[in-house]
């Protein structure tokens, strides 16, 4: 998992919730800042379930999961066309398998 250091901690910052739930500015400056500054490649996930804002709710789960499973979930699909044109991307075998990495 690609991790930022940030006031003495190393924050996630490779996809998932944490994109969802964190301004895109935040994780747009994280990944930007591990290939400038380290020079090095990010690895960026997200589950599929995180494109689909129309999935079936579960009903009555305490407030934390509602939060951290739908929020924001509209604004992924936008988020993720952002972050592919911030970016260049490639498969893993090819980004970390290149001379000098």
């Amino acid at each position: 998992m690609t991790t930022v250091p940030l006031l003495g901690r190393n924050l996630p910052c490779s996809g998932g919730g944490y994109f969802r739930l964190l301004p895109y500015a935040l994780s747009r400056w994280a990944l930007g800042r591990i290939n400038r500054r380290e020079a090095q490649p990010c690895v960026f996930y997200f589950h599929p379930w995180e494109i689909d804002p129309e999935q079936p709710r579960v009903e009555r789960i305490p407030l934390k999961s509602r939060v951290r499973h739908y929020l924001n979930l509209k604004r992924m699909e936008a988020r993720l066309s952002h972050l592919l044109a911030d970016f260049a991307w490639d498969r893993m075998d090819r980004v970390f398998f290149a001379e000098g990495n």
